[in-house]
């Protein structure tokens, strides 16, 4: 595979990152690869800003995402500081990883799909009355609210929330509550295949949120069903640059030798 063109789009909240735009955009035509515009079909995106600039450029699904991104980033490929150098071996030798998406529905209409979390939250301080079922397993508890996390997120957000940090490309899910009454739910780990229905009870009304982003309200009116999503979120990577080298053979004499230190005497 191979990098013909690209779409580059920059935080521009982010002085640094706006700095660094033309500078990238030079680099990329230098190596003969195409700018694209945003309604364009690029074999390559390039973000800069920080985890928050993918996550609001993700809808181009099935394209492989180069992320420069802060100290701070969790999932960024590069930094500021070394992106040249980084995307230099993914244009020599591209590859890419496929991570998790989970895919939500409320009362059956699809919402956008979720690179690191889907779930429920009370906007108000109070709790909410939970009723969550995953396969032949009922949970009932009160919360704060409730959320999906894809292992690309559980090192953010999740793991903050007492969930833990899992393998990058694993096809697992976990649920985690917010702020659980008396610590009733700890955190659960699903199949991506499985699927997880939500509801609450009462007259408290949620709010859907899928990435850091409200997706609509929530009421005891509303079902969600949340589960791991066929489609995979792609980064770009370094593949493989050649054949490993082979180790050299140690002469088996050179095994059995033993080296004796030397005394020294001082007169």
């Amino acid at each position: 595979m191979g990098f013909s063109s690209a779409f580059v789009v920059s935080n521009r909240k982010k002085p640094a990152a706006r700095q660094l735009h033309a500078g990238v955009v030079s680099f990329l035509k230098s190596r003969g690869i195409k700018i694209a515009g945003s309604r364009g079909k690029p074999s390559l995106v390039v973000t800069i800003g920080g985890d928050g600039t993918v996550l609001c450029n993700k809808r181009h699904y099935g394209v492989p995402f180069f992320a420069i991104g802060s100290m701070t980033s969790f999932f960024c490929q590069a930094r500021f500081s070394n992106w040249r150098q980084k995307l230099s071996r993914i244009l020599a030798f591209p590859s890419t990883e496929g991570r998790l998406l989970l895919e939500a529905k409320l009362d059956g209409k699809k919402l956008p799909l979720a690179l690191n979390e889907a779930g429920i939250r009370n906007p108000e301080p109070r709790v909410l009355s939970i009723h969550l079922s995953c396969g032949r397993r009922h949970y009932a508890f009160r919360a704060d609210g409730i959320f999906f996390s894809t292992p690309t997120g559980s090192p953010a957000y999740c793991y903050s929330c007492g969930g833990s940090q899992m393998p990058r490309k694993e096809l697992r899910y976990q649920a985690v509550a917010l702020s659980p009454f008396r610590r009733l739910f700890a955190p659960k780990t699903f199949p991506a295949g499985r699927v997880c229905t939500l509801r609450i009870s009462g007259c408290e009304k949620a709010q859907i949120f899928i990435d850091g982003q409200p997706a609509g309200a929530f009421t005891s009116k509303n079902t969600l069903r949340v589960k791991g999503a066929r489609l995979r979120f792609l980064f770009a990577k370094q593949g493989q640059s050649g054949p490993p080298v082979p180790l050299a053979k140690k002469h088996p004499q050179a095994e059995r030798r033993v080296v004796r230190p030397h005394l020294l005497f001082l007169a």
